[in-house]
């Protein structure tokens, strides 16, 4: 069962009935699973409350735009986009015979940015995605 914000022990900040009518305004294709739904909806709050540092005050009630972002961070993980494994190391230049390919350094230590995310976002949070906020004692 989905416990959804402001219900303490949330595990989502989106009913799956917003998340559903959020889906078809959009045009997505959205699995029709329920249960599938709900696993999307609780990676997709995971990603979204631990990227960025929401403002308290967006939490209860939740904004229409956190409930956005998250909608938009389900979808992704519904299709297994949102999170993505980095290597410790990662190769710039490999030959193979007389042919050699040099690549680039990934951004962001290698994990994907969403623009869509990150715009939905604005305004909501104490700071930009990847700082974190200190208090002096």
């Amino acid at each position: 069962m989905l416990a959804v914000a402001p219900q303490d022990g949330y595990d989502s900040l989106v009913t799956l009935a917003e998340a559903q009518d959020y889906m078809e305004r959009m045009g997505y294709d959205w699995p029709a699973d329920e249960a599938k739904q709900e696993i999307a909806l609780r990676r997709g709050t995971q990603y979204v409350v631990t990227m960025y540092s929401i403002r308290p005050e967006f939490l209860d009630p939740v904004a229409d735009a956190l409930k956005h972002a998250t909608c938009e961070a389900a979808l992704r993980a519904a299709d297994g986009s949102l999170f993505s494994d980095v290597d410790a190391q990662a190769v710039t230049e490999e030959s193979v015979g007389p042919i050699t390919t040099k690549y680039a350094q990934p951004a962001n230590g290698g994990q994907k940015r969403f623009g869509v995310i990150d715009a939905l976002m604005r305004g909501l949070t104490t700071g930009g995605v990847g700082q974190v906020k200190f208090v002096r004692a």
